[in-house]
């Protein structure tokens, strides 16, 4: 089930919460009017990884992460190798059953993104 993490930043981070569980995470970022600005849900944590990400200003998008190498002195990058991969009803039913405790309107939002692209 995911739960959400505790801020232990110095800053106060209002426009980013994060849920996470042994399997997957899910980052939501807000605007100032704390509306959903974007998110993005990592399925099969610590596996191979596949991602599921939305912003207001783009399509929904799925595929898998990989790691690409860094230039020197750079941390590594994180991107989508396939943005045509197919998003599947068994991703969409294996958020929904471990999003119990995310608030219900940003929920039955990322669950209209998510029907939306299958």
């Amino acid at each position: 089930m995911l739960k959400k993490l505790t801020n232990h930043a110095l800053i106060d981070q209002h426009d980013r919460v994060r849920y996470l569980d042994d399997s997957m995470s899910l980052t939501l970022w807000f605007n100032e009017d704390n509306t959903v600005f974007g998110f993005e849900v990592i399925f099969d944590l610590l596996l191979r990884e596949k991602s599921f990400i939305y912003n207001v200003n783009s399509r929904a998008r799925y595929g898998s992460m990989i790691e690409e190498n860094p230039r020197f002195g750079r941390n590594v990058k994180r991107s989508l190798d396939n943005f045509n991969a197919v998003f599947t009803l068994e991703r969409l039913n294996e958020f929904e059953n471990k999003s119990k405790y995310i608030p219900k309107k940003e929920r039955d939002f990322i669950l209209k993104i998510m029907r939306d692209n299958i």
